[in-house]
């Protein structure tokens, strides 16, 4: 029998979709710690554009794989269990990143903080969808929407932290976030497998020989939700191109505003911040807008939102107009990473950790080698040439999209 709560009643009680979105806090708030101590980490270890690059591309790597890992493995662990120990993990990790002292050092601490990054990341949304089933309630955006500010009050204190008391504060702070959540997990209670369900098939005659997976997808959303064809391909694809969009402002921003304005070092995470401020401030209403206008809507509003955003970025001639680009990043990418978690999980009911895992395996195709071309891109031309690359990116992928639906609905 499930638990609904885990405190001591004189303590007070805590429901698991409180822990849960009290967990994706904490996953994020090192990240975003990280994302604004980029300029001050880079300075002490001489790690240039092109080696945030290859650093990235590697934690990139780590963090998709692992996240292919975790799928399977939540079918062998206890999910809760599982994430207590991930997410204690995580938060060891930022100890390796925040005392770095050579470019060679940061580097293979990114790579661990992909692997247990990537591997909470999956857990955590594996329990949320799995909530989110069992309540029968949309919840997972806003769980989204926690991280979304756990990292913007990151990204902005790991700037004024790291430039003025130093990046192990940043560490220690993050620390001290994890712990009480860490507790918190232990004291769930265990959550009952779920039997495997029978692998899904398609009855439909004409879907079957349309040959593509994304097809399948698409016409499954042109349709309504009466056809289950497997939609994993196509999100997947989605997901790429919004985590490409995503690591780009968290991970460059600061950076990239630090060489605008000098003077203003110390809130080079504002970018980052403002970014991750809109993200969480729409992700609050994003499951009422998904539930009104749909998936397919909101994912192509939300990219050309974001296009627009990196377009700003890229024509920035002052640090505050460089900021007020983040932030429509922000919003644009705001939705699009929950809808397709939540639309994945739904799509294999109780198997949700192994859909997300293909997913991200998946979107990795497209992820895993941007931050590489970006450090070449941004060391050999300018980090505006980077940002157009990413903006017409998101536009020909909403374009596919489009294009991929329509065909679905006349072959319908």
């Amino acid at each position: 029998m499930e638990s609904r709560s885990f405190l001591n009643p004189a303590w007070g009680v805590l429901s698991p979709r409180a822990v849960t979105t009290a967990v994706f806090f904490a996953f994020a708030l090192g990240i975003g710690l990280w994302a604004g101590s980029v300029p001050v980490l880079m300075h002490r270890t001489g790690l240039g554009a092109e080696g945030l690059g290859l650093a990235l591309t590697l934690h990139s790597a780590a963090y998709i794989g692992a996240m292919t890992l975790a799928g399977r493995m939540t079918r062998r662990f206890e999910l809760r269990g599982f994430m207590a120990a991930l997410l204690a993990a995580h938060g060891v990790a930022f100890f390796g990143i925040f005392t770095a002292t050579s470019a060679w050092m940061l580097v293979l601490a990114l790579v661990v903080m992909g692997l247990t990054a990537g591997s909470l990341d999956l857990a955590m949304n594996t329990e949320a969808t799995t909530l989110e089933h069992e309540r029968g309630q949309p919840m997972l955006t806003r769980m989204h929407a926690a991280a979304s500010g756990s990292f913007a009050l990151g990204a902005i204190g790991g700037s004024l932290i790291s430039t003025s008391v130093g990046p192990l504060a940043c560490a220690l702070l993050s620390a001290a976030v994890v712990a009480p959540v860490w507790l918190a997990v232990t004291r769930l209670g265990r959550r009952r497998p779920l039997p495997d369900p029978p692998p899904a098939t398609l009855r439909e005659p004409e879907l079957e020989s349309a040959g593509a997976a994304a097809i399948q997808a698409a016409s499954t959303l042109a349709v309504g939700p009466r056809r289950k064809p497997d939609p994993v391909l196509l999100f997947g694809i989605v997901l790429g191109l919004s985590t490409v969009a995503e690591l780009t402002a968290q991970m460059w921003s600061a950076k990239f505003l630090a060489e605008q304005a000098a003077s203003l070092a110390a809130l080079a995470g504002a970018g980052a911040a403002l970014y991750a401020g809109c993200q969480s401030l729409v992700r609050l209403v994003g499951d009422p807008l998904r539930h009104r206008f749909g998936d397919v809507r909101v994912i192509t509003v939300s990219l050309l939102l974001a296009a627009v955003g990196f377009g700003v970025v890229a024509m920035a001639d002052s640090f505050a107009v460089g900021v007020a680009g983040f932030a429509l990043v922000g919003l644009g990418t705001a939705c699009v990473v929950p809808c397709c978690f939540a639309q994945i999980a739904a799509a294999l009911p109780g198997r949700g950790g192994q859909a997300l895992g293909r997913a991200s395996l998946i979107s990795g195709v497209i992820r895993l080698p941007t931050p590489l071309l970006l450090g070449l891109v941004a060391a050999r031309a300018s980090d505006a040439t980077a940002f157009v690359l990413i903006a017409a990116s998101l536009v020909v992928g909403v374009a596919g999209m489009l294009l991929a639906l329509r065909h679905a609905a006349r072959q319908a």
